[in-house]
């Protein structure tokens, strides 16, 4: 890839051709991909949305470049791929809490409003649903800048670090945790548990994973008995004979 034909590219083609053509973005792939085969744990006849397909389809004419491939896919059928349309993902067209897990792929560090995008994921979840994001790690210190330099160098790429997405993720109500990082030397994936050492790893490795889960507590209505009563609201009478109106 010339330099001049990167800088005339949007930056999220840039990122999908580096992601489907590269050895280095094959493997970034292929860990992300057995993240999401292995540790989702999917059950009967739910609801999943995949947002951002990078390297698996070509710009549609009409249809700005950058913009992302919804994926969708219900009950499993036998011989029946999923369901394929195009939107924005910051307007998604589901109705509110309609999907059980959304997982949204490489798509934020290439959104003007990342922002925008978390909370049209949180409306469209429903209670107790969860939301997987995937992202580039700004805080790698050797594989972006050697991998893809001229994403890194494009002004319209926002890579976000692990902390800033789970504040946003916590400013929705969510609760957030850093799963995993991906690392491209080794080709490895890190589960952010055991030592600090470990931990710290999965800070600085290439990409991670984040999941979000929208708690939603059922809220019991609290009567009042005590308001219907004039002794207590005014202050006179007994204590018994307030009992004696109960």
């Amino acid at each position: 890839m010339s330099m001049n034909k990167g800088f005339a590219q949007h930056p999220h083609e840039i990122f999908s051709e580096w992601y489907r053509d590269t050895t280095p973005g094959q493997a970034l792939k292929r860990l992300e991909f057995h993240y999401l085969s292995s540790g989702l744990k999917l059950t009967f006849n739910q609801i999943t949305l995949q947002v951002g397909c990078p390297g698996d389809s070509s710009p549609l004419n009409g249809f700005p470049r950058g913009m992302s491939c919804l994926m969708t896919s219900g009950p499993k059928e036998p011989q029946r791929p999923p369901a394929r349309l195009i939107a924005a993902p910051d307007d998604i067209p589901f109705d509110s809490q309609s999907v059980d897990l959304v997982y949204l792929v490489h798509v934020l560090e290439f959104s003007p409003e990342p922002c925008r995008i978390l909370k049209e994921c949180e409306r469209i979840l429903k209670p107790q649903g969860e939301l997987h994001v995937l992202a580039l790690n700004p805080w790698n210190p050797k594989n972006l800048p050697r991998c893809v330099p001229l994403l890194l160098k494009h002004a319209e790429t926002s890579l976000i670090t692990p902390s800033r997405l789970m504040a946003w993720l916590k400013n929705l109500n969510l609760d957030t945790c850093l799963v995993a990082g991906f690392s491209l030397t080794p080709e490895c994936c890190l589960p952010n548990r055991g030592s600090l050492l470990n931990r710290s790893r999965v800070r600085l490795a290439t990409a991670y994973a984040v999941r979000a889960i929208k708690r939603r507590q059922r809220l019991i209505p609290l009567g009042s008995p005590w308001s219907s009563i004039p002794e207590l609201i005014g202050g006179c009478g007994s204590i018994e004979t307030a009992f004696h109106r109960l």
